[in-house]
């Protein structure tokens, strides 16, 4: 395999065109063998245009250009721009909105990239700041507070589902707690639930709130002000 030209597209980017196949590009942050400087142009070779690479190890083969690659670094290029992929998948969910790590995980992987590439490509969006489990968890909570009356038990375990790491969610949930007080929430669950139950079993109203993640003594709160007319 050859290659016929690279170009820097972004900083620590490069699009690799090969003398056979398909354009692929590259993070040089992913390469564990090869060096970024080995495959950046060479203005002192014959130029951009006519570099090329080989993989062969066989000098005899050596075009012009900046060097020469092995098997085991072509391996390393070509993992590389896997793992690029998988960070482009990644960035086209992040782009339209906040994901835990693990929710992204399985939306890369059910699309058929190996698990390994996605893995160290979710690792460097974390690096970067560009995905973050905590500023999931808060965008999710907002969200949900606007249709929904829960309380703190059952917003965790939501959050659980969903992946989200233990600590980001407890942060999450404290900064969240801190702004909106449960026993509130709590009586909002409780006249939601009258709206359309006129006459509720008691039992069966109980049930429904603790369900939602409210104490026991949250419940008799919001029953006790209901009678008071608060």
């Amino acid at each position: 395999m050859k290659i016929r030209s690279v170009e820097q597209t972004l900083p620590g980017v490069y699009k690799i065109v090969p003398e056979a196949g398909s354009v692929f590009f590259l993070r040089a942050t992913y390469l564990n063998l090869v060096d970024e400087k080995s495959i950046v142009p060479c203005p002192a070779c014959i130029g951009s245009d006519d570099m090329l690479f080989t993989s062969t190890g066989d000098e005899s083969e050596l075009e012009s250009g900046p060097g020469v690659f092995s098997d085991e670094e072509w391996e390393d290029i070509l993992h590389a721009a896997l793992v690029f992929s998988a960070e482009r998948a990644a960035m086209s969910y992040l782009g339209r909105a906040e994901h835990c790590r693990s929710g992204l995980f399985r939306k890369i992987t059910a699309k058929g990239i190996d698990k390994e590439a996605v893995n160290l490509a979710l690792d460097y969006l974390e690096q970067e700041g560009l995905l973050d489990d905590r500023r999931f968890a808060d965008a999710w909570l907002s969200t949900r507070y606007v249709d929904h009356a829960e309380g703190r038990r059952k917003l965790s375990a939501e959050l659980a589902a969903r992946g989200v790491k233990r600590q980001a969610a407890e942060d999450a949930l404290s900064d969240f707690f801190s702004r909106y007080n449960e026993k509130d929430i709590c009586f909002r669950a409780l006249k939601k639930y009258l709206r359309t139950h006129a006459s509720p079993d008691e039992n069966k109203l109980t049930a429904h709130l603790s369900r939602l993640g409210f104490s026991s003594s949250q419940i008799k709160q919001a029953r006790k002000n209901l009678e008071e007319g608060e």
